[in-house]
């Protein structure tokens, strides 16, 4: 007689994967996370609950389900989240995995919760008061009545036993992993041709991400301006990604220093391209005030680019020692750590030698086997299979 697997309900929506800055950071984890887990999770029967229509083929393993409701307006995502999706689960899940902060207040189901990060607690000013209130009231209450949360780093589990007063022994950290295509070669004549294409410089600096406040890119600018007078560097600044909110200081750091000549602005990176851009540019500089993880800083490792990093929250976790840290609140320190990096060969060549060697810890396989066994513990279930751990890939 077969026995009938427990089922688990995934509330996936913000997974999004149509191009465009919604569709970066969390969207990818939640993806690539899904591609792995039907394997690790084969005594589980999945449903993924998404709020955009996906094509069978881009997750043929797990049963999805979706709703037309525009949840990427605040409102809409509360209707569905604390009222649609909920009494979509009555009495027809052992799990509930909420992907994103918030669960459904009022639903009986077990749950397990993902933090990324704690941004909304930390840096307020940095969100729409609505926005802001939503997700501090859900995930504190969604955080407290989990049978287990899962964080990205262990700079968030820190932040969530820190801030919402939970059980360091009921957080599982689950890094993300970094996709295989970010260790494949790219030929020369393959960069020279996106550069052409992008109409990119020979020689430029990369910040890779959305546009917001906690990037820090004034910071970047002015650390970029002093490093390149200082050492009369040929490379420009190239600042990649989409358009997020409250970056007004940007345009006025570039006009304070005259600097518009300097910057360019491609607009968002396609996923198939970050290789490329990572891989074109001379240095990588992440250099945020704060994240859950800082997986463009891991990609850019990755690819064998030299990268600079905060040295803040969890990007030193993320890097390892195998890029420079820096205080994000000192421009200066920024500039010393370009002019290094730009100028000084040996440097870059053991950097570019580094980033991969470190970046092959962290692989999908392991976040989904770890995902997996939370699940059984949740559950009280056995773990059949091991986990695979940092040094195995």
């Amino acid at each position: 007689m077969q026995v009938e697997r427990p089922r688990v309900a995934l509330n996936a929506q913000l997974l999004r994967l149509n191009e465009g800055y919604r569709s970066a950071g969390i969207a990818r984890y939640i993806y690539h996370l899904l591609c792995e887990l039907p394997k690790a999770a084969q005594d589980l029967a999945l449903d993924v609950f998404a709020t955009e229509p996906l094509a069978p083929a881009l997750l043929p393993d797990v049963s999805i389900r979706t709703t037309r409701l525009p949840v990427h307006k605040p409102l809409a995502r509360i209707l569905w989240e604390q009222s649609l999706f909920a009494l979509s689960l009555q009495n027809n899940y052992s799990l509930l995995h909420s992907l994103a902060y918030v669960s459904p207040w009022l639903n009986r189901t077990r749950s397990i919760v993902t933090l990324y990060d704690l941004s909304f607690y930390l840096y307020p000013e940095y969100f729409r008061p609505f926005q802001r209130l939503y997700l501090q009231i859900g995930a504190r209450a969604s955080a407290r009545r989990a049978a287990s949360i899962v964080t990205i780093s262990e700079s968030s589990k820190r932040d969530a036993v820190r801030i919402l007063h939970v059980d360091p022994r009921q957080v599982q950290v689950v890094t993300p992993g970094v996709e295989s295509d970010f260790f494949r070669a790219v030929p020369q004549t393959a960069l020279e041709n996106f550069r052409r294409a992008k109409k990119l410089p020979e020689h430029f600096v990369l910040f890779l991400g959305t546009r917001e406040p906690r990037k820090n890119l004034p910071n970047l600018i002015r650390a970029f301006m002093q490093a390149k007078r200082a050492a009369k560097l040929p490379h420009r600044l190239v600042l990649a990604g989409g358009r997020g909110w409250l970056d007004e200081s940007i345009a006025r750091t570039i006009q304070e220093l005259d600097a518009a000549d300097q910057i360019i602005f491609p607009g968002f990176a396609e996923q198939a391209e970050l290789p490329l851009w990572y891989r074109a540019a001379d240095v990588f500089v992440y250099p945020s005030q704060y994240e859950g993880f800082g997986m463009p800083a891991l990609e850019a490792l990755a690819c064998g680019t030299p990268v600079i990093s905060s040295n803040v929250s969890s990007l030193p976790e993320a890097v390892g020692d195998a890029a420079i840290l820096v205080d994000p609140r000192v421009p200066e320190q920024i500039a010393d750590a370009l002019v290094r990096v730009l100028t000084d060969e040996q440097l870059s060549f053991e950097l570019a030698e580094r980033g991969p060697r470190h970046a092959r810890q962290f692989t999908w396989t392991r976040a989904a086997q770890l995902t997996a066994q939370t699940y059984r513990r949740a559950l009280g279930l056995a773990n059949p299979l091991p986990v695979l751990n940092h040094a195995s890939f």
